[in-house]
């Protein structure tokens, strides 16, 4: 089998991405760190977009002509990243959010795919040319680039629109930013792909002309979704690496006792201790500093980095209780959108500044 030139820039695109996305998406699986909702849902995304892309990379390669028993197996998961994306955004801004049975319907059409797929990827190379040529060709690949494009599209924009909802928040105020342009790039891309779907159906339903028999028209296609996997795979790690989405600080102080009083400053007037994913790096960054001095002016006054940001968010969760926002919300809510990122070291933190639990100090 020959290969054209646009599709071995593709297959070398799309193999690096996928590579890139497996190894982010594993990544953020394992990671302790910042909010463990956030890296699941991102996580999980890379991963199946990966799988997704593989499926396009091994039907590009010429694998599935030559071992046509893996055709349709279960690695297409193209109707699993519109709601994935949305409930990660929506995880990201909003740290008390918690996927819960409610949420299920957005994942039947997901469920329904893989199982569809599961049902037939490992039936015999008869069975699966059979349910190619009666289900699959006449009608049902359009049925699912169409849900592929209905849901990813809407879902898209469902995100956005939540982001331009967001309240005028110091540490949002990056994040925001940054998750805004990661949206609209990958609407973009997906626009891109979808339009050249929609185009492939026109000229095969009118004039019988498959646009993937033409190389270079195809290769724009198989180009945008090389490039959304590099799309998501560097935000995810832009995401794991958040001093690279803040702002350069201005000039820093000459004087250690000039930036403990700043580090006071930024915690009680820009609150960052709100944001789960906030670190030493990225807090020095605030500052115009290396993290070290930050540790260093800390240390002077006999405080660590997590020390201290963990007594703001205890204090920040005492007011809000006080507030009355434990009507409407849980306790653990309350912490999540104190700043942390989960209930085990919301309880330990708590019971290191005030002696105790935080029902016990309630009821005190």
């Amino acid at each position: 089998m020959t290969i054209s030139i646009p599709d071995l820039i593709a297959i070398f695109l799309s193999g690096f991405g996928i590579l890139l996305c497996l190894v982010v998406g594993v990544q953020l699986l394992v990671r302790k760190e910042g909010m463990w909702q956030s890296n699941l849902l991102l996580g999980v995304l890379l991963i199946l977009y990966a799988l997704t892309l593989s499926n396009g990379l091994f039907a590009m390669a010429g694998i599935y002509a030559q071992y046509q028993f893996l055709y349709f197996i279960p690695i297409n998961f193209s109707l699993s990243l519109g709601p994935l994306f949305y409930f990660f955004v929506r995880s990201r801004v909003h740290p008390s959010f918690r996927l819960q049975r409610r949420h299920l319907p957005h994942f039947i059409l997901p469920m329904a795919q893989f199982i569809f797929y599961l049902s037939i990827g490992f039936r015999s190379a008869a069975y699966k040319s059979w349910i190619w040529r009666e289900v699959i060709a006449p009608y049902g690949q359009f049925v699912e680039e169409g849900l592929v494009i209905l849901l990813a599209l809407g879902y898209l924009g469902a995100a956005y629109r939540m982001l331009r909802g967001i309240p005028e928040v110091f540490w949002k105020g990056p994040v925001y930013h940054w998750l805004r342009r990661f949206t609209l790039s990958l609407t973009f891309l997906f626009l891109i792909s979808s339009g050249y779907e929609i185009l492939d159906w026109v000229l095969y339903g009118f004039f019988e002309y498959n646009l993937f028999n033409t190389p270079w028209m195809a290769f724009p296609l198989k180009l945008s979704y090389a490039a959304i996997s590099l799309l998501i795979g560097y935000h995810a790690y832009l995401y794991q690496h958040q001093s690279l989405i803040l702002p350069e600080a201005p000039k820093p102080p000459a004087e250690e006792s000039e930036l403990s009083t700043r580090i006071d400053a930024l915690l009680n007037g820009q609150k960052p201790y709100l944001d789960p994913e906030l670190s030493l790096e990225a807090f020095a960054k605030l500052l115009g500093v290396h993290r070290n001095t930050v540790s260093k002016a800390l240390s002077s006054r006999g405080e660590s980095f997590r020390g201290l940001v963990n007594r703001y968010r205890v204090e920040e969760f005492i007011r809000l209780v006080q507030e009355g926002q434990h009507e409407h919300l849980t306790l653990l809510a309350i912490a999540f959108e104190s700043g942390f990122n989960s209930k085990a070291s919301f309880n330990r933190a708590f019971k290191s500044h005030t002696g105790s639990s935080p029902t016990a100090f309630f009821q005190n």
